[in-house]
């Protein structure tokens, strides 16, 4: 039976029974042992990682809406995300977005180690990664290394980079509740009769995450379909075409085009 996806009690049911049956196809994967050709081995190692975070990230959110929670759960959704569109990105960008999420990732642990040499009184400062340029083979490949940064370290590029400018919002929304701002106070803020008050339990309640929890599987089917082909047999191939047929979703959900050149 097909289902027609969208915001309603149906598909949420749908929803809600699929997650744990792409989460338990995963870890059986996982579980057996996967094999990865030489040629994958660089990308699938961070794929790994991410996938591994992702899954364990949509489990805590559907435990966290399942205990009542809303708004603060948001900062997992966001995570959730962008961490879906960076396995797609590094998948779909091979070799080349290996070395600038290193680069990242170094740049990074750069900063840190002097916050913490600057602020904190060590006996020993901590050690940062080095700081020496990369070398490029060509000019080509330095363009290719600054755009694939630029995505990376700004979201809104990456989205744009795949023709789905219309998910920044959404991300932009989740992070007003990933940071101190007003959202996370007005959502326990009321206004009754001219008077402010507050309630100790956020506004909205289950309607206001209705979509969070339709986009769930989607988020995790997205990743899964990132790193399976990359994988010996890929080995999720079954789990996801089902899922797909189930919840009555597009295959152009699973197919992110880059849509800006790389050049």
């Amino acid at each position: 039976m097909v289902y027609k996806f969208g915001p309603n009690e149906q598909c949420l049911r749908r929803c809600r029974a699929i997650v744990p049956v792409i989460l338990q196809a995963a870890e059986k994967v996982t579980a057996q042992g996967v094999r990865v050709p030489s040629e994958h081995q660089n990308v699938v190692y961070p794929l790994m990682g991410w996938w591994q975070f992702t899954n364990r990230t949509a489990r805590a959110l559907v435990s966290l809406y399942d205990q009542g929670y809303t708004v603060e759960a948001a900062p997992l959704m966001r995570n959730l995300i962008g961490h879906v569109y960076a396995m797609n990105w590094l998948a779909d960008s091979g070799e080349p977005a290996v070395v600038a999420l290193a680069e990242y990732w170094r740049a990074h642990k750069r900063k840190l180690a002097r916050n913490v040499n600057e602020t904190w009184n060590l006996p020993e400062p901590v050690d940062a990664p080095s700081s020496e340029p990369l070398v490029f083979a060509n000019d080509e490949s330095e363009q290719i290394h600054k755009t694939l940064m630029g995505e990376l370290e700004n979201f809104d590029n990456m989205v744009k980079a795949y023709g789905t400018a219309d998910v920044y919002p959404v991300y932009r929304h989740q992070s007003a509740y990933s940071h101190t701002t007003g959202a996370t106070a007005d959502a326990f803020l009321i206004m009754d009769e001219g008077k402010l008050k507050f309630t100790t339990e956020p506004k909205g309640g289950e309607a206001d995450i209705t979509s969070e929890r339709l986009w769930i599987p989607v988020a995790l089917l997205q990743a899964a379909a990132a790193i399976s082909p990359l994988l010996v047999g890929n080995p999720m191939k079954s789990t996801i075409d089902k899922a797909m047929r189930d919840l009555g979703l597009p295959n152009t959900l699973l197919n992110l085009q880059r849509a800006r050149s790389l050049l």
